[in-house]
């Protein structure tokens, strides 16, 4: 019977444990989860950065999954390169171990109820009593959140140490440190918190059921067992998605390889060496140590890493988005983020169809944001399609994006955020309207073409020379995100409008040209001039959302 009361116990201290790790992590996001990922954006310029970010953001979170996804979304949206993604992901496997220090520091050197017991009842009662104040009742589930956690240990410890006395676990244990890497691995890929593992087998150490080396197997197993959750998430997700989840476990599984095999020099450097004669404390250094020795190994080999990700899982989905399918509208800064860069994408094809419909020689442009996961669908393809097909994708794209505009407007946004979507709207409709205005005249400037009439011709060449200044003028603005250039743009623009206006009065004037000449030229002139305006309208409310 009591074998049976600490099964209960012990699934009852895990549960609760659990639990209190569910609220401390969604307390911390929904206080702070802005700011953390604003952290993670500002300060993952280059590896050594990310990884310290990854490590700080993991600590403070207590859940490397979280950061895991919030990096996902990153990479997803193309605000964060693939390189510096993986320095976070390698980071955030060292900031899990601060469980283990709080836990061996504080969890088994104070009484844990008496501890734990007035973080409950504040937390509880600011958790109940101030539903309508949002702030206060974040913080109260904080707090309820590290009381339960801690009472959970509570009832852990308990549980195990109650069946040290009746439960011989010797004939396991004679199977050495490697079968215990099996049993933490299992255990961790079921509960799928590597929190959880490591206090499970603190209490197994602190109560003398585990000697140190098959506590340090088990936490090695514990390392692994955490990367079945990203490769669940991952297995039927983008291709982003596989990149990253296959880059964690491949990760995971050298550091742990390497710490199975050096497992006995490690904790030989840290009990003879460092001198640290506690064993919670022995296994904690121990898991931070062999955490510290994978990010030395994978740090040269960052850059070498994410080519190697980067030509797996080809995407082959048909969409034209390039960012919009890799992120969910329920994170909405990183929804706009993911927007802002498909608009870019959209303004380009819309500009690339411009110099295509009046026979602008593409070679002085490069369109950087012209970037598809598809091997039939680059940048060198997509510019070698004629018109028609550019045209097919533009409204391809823009059918992709509608609906994703509607699903972030549907999300709880704040007035920057709700601007900032506001103008990507107004983008994708002024490119859109940039794009339609010169498709209704391609059989003219074809006409043009083919005319045997040199009025026209010469008009047309004129035209065509004053448009290709400005398009490198507006190609500058965009490649170079110089929204303070659109003005000057706007101006040349309607001088390229005016100039050709009076020309085309010339040259009526001279008798050159017939009615049907002059309606036409007179439309092209003005559709030109309208498409224009809107392109630059568009670039505009792309280079600068929210103003």
């Amino acid at each position: 019977m009591s074998d049976s009361i600490d099964f209960w116990k012990f699934l009852a201290g895990l549960s609760i444990f659990l639990v209190g790790l569910f609220f401390l992590e969604n307390a911390l996001q929904n206080l702070a989860g802005g700011s953390f990922k604003k952290f993670l954006r500002k300060h993952t310029q280059n590896p050594f950065k990310a990884i310290l970010s990854g490590t700080l953001v993991t600590a403070i979170l207590q859940s490397s999954s979280v950061v895991t996804l919030i990096i996902l979304a990153f990479v997803g949206a193309g605000v964060m390169t693939l390189q510096n993604a993986l320095g976070v992901i390698i980071g955030s496997n060292l900031g899990t171990t601060f469980t283990g220090w709080i836990v061996a520091t504080l969890g088994f050197k104070l009484d844990i109820e008496s501890f734990s017991l007035p973080f409950i009842a504040v937390g509880g009662l600011l958790f109940i009593f101030f539903q309508h104040n949002k702030r206060l009742l974040e913080f109260g589930r904080m707090i309820l959140g590290f009381g339960l956690l801690f009472l959970g240990l509570n009832f852990m410890k308990a549980s195990i140490e109650l069946l040290s006395k009746n439960f011989d676990l010797s004939p396991y244990i004679s199977h050495g440190p490697y079968a215990l890497f099996v049993v933490g691995f299992i255990l961790t890929a079921i509960i799928q918190s590597s929190s959880a593992a490591m206090v499970i087998t603190l209490s197994a150490l602190n109560a003398g059921i585990l000697p140190l080396e098959s506590a340090a197997g088990m936490v090695i197993g514990s390392d692994l067992g955490t990367t079945i959750t990203t490769i669940l998430g991952g297995l039927r997700g983008t291709p982003a998605k596989k990149r990253v989840a296959l880059s964690h476990f491949i990760f995971n599984l050298v550091t742990d390889l390497i710490a199975l095999v050096l497992l006995y020099p490690l904790l030989h450097l840290v009990t003879k060496i460092m001198g640290i004669t506690d064993q919670l404390m022995t296994l904690v250094v121990f898991h931070s140590m062999f955490n510290l020795l994978g990010i030395v190994i994978a740090l040269p080999l960052l850059k070498v890493f994410a080519q190697f990700l980067e030509n797996r899982f080809k995407s082959s989905d048909g969409l034209a988005s390039q960012y919009i399918n890799k992120v969910t509208a329920d994170v909405p800064d990183t929804a706009i983020s993911a927007m802002q860069k498909e608009i870019e994408g959209l303004i380009s094809l819309v500009f690339v169809l411009h110099l295509k419909i009046l026979k602008i020689n593409l070679s002085l442009f490069s369109f950087k944001s012209l970037t598809f996961e598809n091997e039939e669908s680059t940048p060198q393809t997509r510019l070698a399609q004629d018109y028609h097909h550019i045209y097919a994708t533009i409204q391809q794209l823009e059918g992709e994006l509608v609906p994703f505009y509607l699903n972030v407007q549907n999300q709880q946004l704040d007035k920057e955020e709700f601007e900032q979507l506001n103008k990507l709207i107004q983008a994708i409709r002024h490119a859109m309207i940039a794009a339609k205005g010169l498709k209704n005249i391609i059989h003219n400037i074809d006409n043009f073409e083919k005319s045997a009439n040199d009025s026209k011709i010469a008009l047309f060449d004129l035209l065509k020379g004053q448009l290709h200044e400005f398009y490198l003028t507006l190609h500058h603005v965009l490649s170079n995100s110089s929204p303070d250039l659109l003005e000057n743009s706007s101006k040349e623009n309607r001088q390229i409008h005016d100039d050709f206006l009076q020309e085309i009065y010339r040259q009526i004037n001279k008798g050159g040209l017939n009615e049907l000449d002059i309606h036409t030229l007179l439309n092209v002139n003005r559709e030109i001039y309208n498409a224009n305006h809107y392109l630059i309208l568009a670039i505009e409310d792309t280079l600068i959302p929210g103003e």
